[in-house]
């Protein structure tokens, strides 16, 4: 029985239907996506935190962009700009360590307990790629419930649900985090992959893939060797919301070849797209994230890179 059942005066048989029934939907704890309604339900429990991770160019105009409207009592934590990856070389690529994750979570209101969930702007699939590269943060420090919004600010708007425009000061919480290395890959777990059995999934464009194209703080283009290519964008439909789950385990079945599978991209944002559809849509066991991703693989030079570049002429 969930502790707060037991902290009501009255037995439970003496309370409406109705109250039952809200104490019930708050005790479900979030995994996944959550849809407009069912989060407009939610809103006023006292143990949801609403993130809005929208950005901006810089952070003055990512606050712009929540004080034109947001939903009801969220919180802002620029993705962009707070500290939800730590830099390398100018870019930011790591999780946060578990104290500077607490920090972050615990200014923003977040409790061990709380129900949170991430709000993107849905307007492109690399928004989604940001509340779900936040939302695995979250996991991978022991969270237990926690949601994106589907289809972000945009199905919020298109819902005609109430916003607000008033800044939103966060009643800071303490938060403990609880890492999960199974979670997160490492450069040894990437170069260990083929002896392992371990399914390399490449999120980039096929652009980046092949080595045509690349990011600008990598020396070099290509793949890691034995990667297969599934691009972030593929998993979603025109309106920029995932695809339903027949069309994206058909999508994603190559990953599936392996005893587990290691998504990575340029910088870990688009991998975590991947992530999140293998492992918290189609439920594949054994799914981590290489937040060092390119940028790392590269610079360490420990392995090799392949590209697939079309021949001149051709």
């Amino acid at each position: 029985m969930f502790p707060f059942f037991r902290r009501l005066s009255a037995p439970l048989a003496a309370l409406p239907i109705v109250v039952l029934a809200t104490l019930a939907h708050a005790a479900e704890p979030l995994r996944g996506l959550i849809d407009a309604p069912a989060l407009k339900a939610r809103l006023g429990q006292t143990s949801l935190v609403v993130i809005d991770v929208r950005s901006g160019e810089t952070k003055e105009q990512g606050r712009a962009t929540f004080l034109a409207g947001h939903i009801p009592g969220a919180v802002h934590a620029d993705y962009a700009h707070a500290s939800w990856r730590l830099p390398r070389n100018n870019i930011s690529v790591y999780l946060p360590e578990p104290a500077q994750f607490e920090a972050l979570a615990g200014d923003l209101g977040v409790a061990n307990e709380s129900n949170v969930v991430i709000v993107h702007e849905g307007t492109d699939a690399t928004s989604f790629g940001s509340a779900a590269r936040v939302y695995w943060s979250f996991k991978a420090m022991g969270h237990a419930s926690i949601a994106i919004l589907d289809g972000g600010y945009q199905a919020w708007q298109k819902a005609g649900f109430p916003v607000e425009t008033k800044p939103v000061q966060p009643v800071a919480a303490i938060y403990e985090a609880k890492p999960v290395p199974a979670l997160r890959a490492k450069l040894e777990d990437v170069l260990a992959a083929k002896d392992k059995n371990v399914t390399l999934v490449d999120s980039r464009p096929e652009t980046f893939f092949s080595g045509q194209e690349k990011h600008k703080a990598l020396s070099t283009g290509g793949h890691i060797p034995g990667a297969i290519n599934l691009p972030h964008h593929t998993a979603f439909g025109p309106d920029f919301r995932l695809k339903d789950k027949v069309s994206l385990a058909k999508a994603f079945a190559p990953a599936k070849t392996g005893d587990a599978a290691i998504a990575y991209c340029n910088t870990g944002h688009w991998a975590a797209t991947d992530w999140f559809v293998l492992s918290e849509v189609l439920n594949q066991p054994n799914v981590k994230l290489y937040d060092g991703s390119m940028l790392e693989y590269t610079l360490e030079q420990k392995g090799p890179i392949a590209t697939s570049r079309p021949r001149s002429g051709s």
